[in-house]
């Protein structure tokens, strides 16, 4: 009885030292814990911040592409305007060029049909009579007086009233080409009357040839006039660019037999009306 005493006393120290473990181990685990759930907040809150920052930083990042599409659309539209407005300038250049152009044409028919020699005036105005008499050097100086009245008008309507007189048809025809809001181009020559349509530069100068060569023989001098109504600008620009290539082509069948000019009257109503 006295051995198995002193082993319950020895085995109760050592129990409630295993206890004290087993609490401290309990406690640790505990602290652990706490410990792991405020690290597993933490890392919750670090989670939701860094999706805020990246949900801000992709749209500040749209509204950067969206800036960056807005500005290239604006370089696009500017360097639209800028191509119009060079477009415009060369339209302008080419519209004062062709004024020029059209000044310098009517000054030389006025110099080749009444500033020429003396004898070439007389040749001119004589009547086709030869009993009636030569025009006078009074009513030569008249009739040049007149002219220079006139050089001061537009040009279609001083072309239309020089080739009035009766003598400057004699040795002028008047070709006038018109083109209408459907973009059929109308050509009136003498009492000849044609029509055809024509979309590029070529195409009219080959198509405005075939009726050249159809027509009658022409006079020594022969105007061609270009006026347009609500045409396209295209159609437009295939007459301003092939007439004159259709001119010098007429020029160089002819073999200096015949004269060929042009002028661009512009917007005009049509030549009938």
């Amino acid at each position: 009885m006295k051995g198995r005493r002193r082993l319950t006393m020895q085995l109760t120290p050592l129990l409630d030292l295993l206890l004290i473990v087993i609490f401290a181990q309990f406690m640790d685990v505990r602290e652990r814990e706490a410990t792991t759930v405020d690290e597993a907040k933490q890392a919750v809150e670090l989670r939701f911040q860094a999706e805020a920052e990246l949900a801000e930083l992709q749209a500040t990042h749209q509204q950067a592409v969206d800036a960056l599409n807005q500005a290239a659309q604006l370089v696009a539209q500017l360097r639209s305007q800028n191509q119009e407005l060079e477009q415009n300038s060369d339209q302008l250049q080419s519209e004062v060029e062709r004024a020029v152009a059209q000044q310098r044409l009517l000054g030389e028919l006025v110099s080749q049909l009444f500033h020429i020699p003396g004898d070439t005036i007389a040749e001119v105005l004589t009547p086709a009579e030869a009993d009636q008499p030569a025009v006078t050097a009074e009513q030569r100086a008249f009739l040049e007086q007149q002219f220079r009245e006139l050089s001061m008008q537009k040009a279609g309507r001083m072309i239309r009233h020089l080739l009035s007189y009766e003598e400057m048809r004699k040795r002028c025809d008047l070709w006038e080409l018109h083109i209408d809001e459907t973009g059929w181009f109308s050509l009136k020559a003498g009492k000849e009357e044609r029509g055809f349509r024509a979309s590029t530069p070529t195409e009219f100068a080959n198509r405005f040839y075939a009726i050249y060569k159809s027509l009658p023989e022409p006079k020594q001098l022969v105007v061609i006039m270009l006026s347009y109504g609500d045409a396209r600008a295209d159609v437009r620009e295939a007459a301003i660019q092939g007439l004159p290539r259709v001119t010098e082509r007429m020029r160089q069948d002819a073999g200096g037999t015949f004269r060929f000019e042009y002028a661009i009257l512009g917007y005009q109503p049509p030549p009938d009306e």
